[in-house]
């Protein structure tokens, strides 16, 4: 079962009712199914909330007009709630298959994350806005496929690693994201909230993390200290080499810089 749009934090869910009927508006039966999910939809985050990830499925690919619309309507919203989107809009015919689908209408973007996300949605992590559900579209992933993202994943956090991006909020999603690797990697499970893992990783890894584990907990709420923010700095990337370590072998850490992740 998904989750409730009404335990959703009252300026997410204007935000997506909004964009909802927008969509239904100009796409009308193109419109497949569109799907909240990410950050904003656990209950267990913090009140504040990150970018409005959202998934949208079509019939068909909408043309330059339609497209524009799209964009202005979600511009449109964006400052009016002071929210940021990160929507995907996937044709219904790739999102069928589990190679990574491209984005309907931003040329060379594939979904980096498909594996996981089509985990995340098939265990009910998301909220149901419009159409038909995951279980009726998506497969369900393999293992390999959703390793091979988790690998994407850290790869992503290392690049910030490498360009010095040291900032609280990357060395607090570089611990708490790191800690959700961990956690798929020793149960199985990629169906959890970047709080849950922190917790989890709180439980199951030396008492060398756990300092740091704090610091990002307190920063993941907003109450990071001086000495947090100069501990998570120091902290970020020891822990993500650990990390690293965790993975099977094959999959080796990035050694030169690169431009910043993507999503191609």
């Amino acid at each position: 079962m998904s989750a409730s749009l009404d335990d959703i934090a009252p300026t997410a869910r204007t935000a997506w009712m909004r964009l909802r009927g927008e969509l239904r508006a100009m796409l009308a039966d193109d419109l497949v199914a569109m799907w909240a999910h990410g950050g904003t939809t656990f209950t267990d985050d913090p009140p504040r909330f990150g970018d409005l990830d959202t998934y949208v499925i079509l019939n068909s690919r909408p043309d330059e007009q339609v497209v524009e619309g799209i964009k202005d309507a979600q511009d449109a919203i964006a400052r009016e709630h002071r929210v940021e989107w990160d929507s995907w809009y996937v044709l219904a015919e790739e999102a069928r298959r589990p190679e990574s689908p491209r984005h309907a209408f931003q040329e060379g973007r594939r979904d980096t994350a498909w594996a996981v996300n089509r985990a995340h949605w098939l265990a009910g992590r998301y909220v149901h806005l419009h159409g038909v559900g995951p279980s009726e579209i998506v497969p369900a992933p393999t293992w390999a496929e959703l390793e091979v993202d988790l690998s994407r994943e850290l790869e992503h956090i290392e690049r910030h690693v490498l360009e010095g991006d040291t900032d609280p909020y990357e060395a607090t999603y570089a611990l708490f994201n790191g800690s959700r690797i961990l956690h798929s990697l020793g149960t199985g499970d990629v169906a959890i909230s970047k709080r849950a893992a922190g917790n989890w990783a709180l439980q199951h890894l030396p008492a060398r993390w756990h300092p740091a584990l704090r610091a990002a907990a307190r920063a993941y709420d907003g109450h990071a200290s001086p000495d947090d923010t100069t501990l998570l700095a120091t902290e970020m990337a020891p822990f993500v080499a650990m990390v690293r370590t965790r993975l099977p072998a094959g999959d080796e850490p990035i050694s030169e810089p690169r431009p910043r992740w993507s999503g191609y």
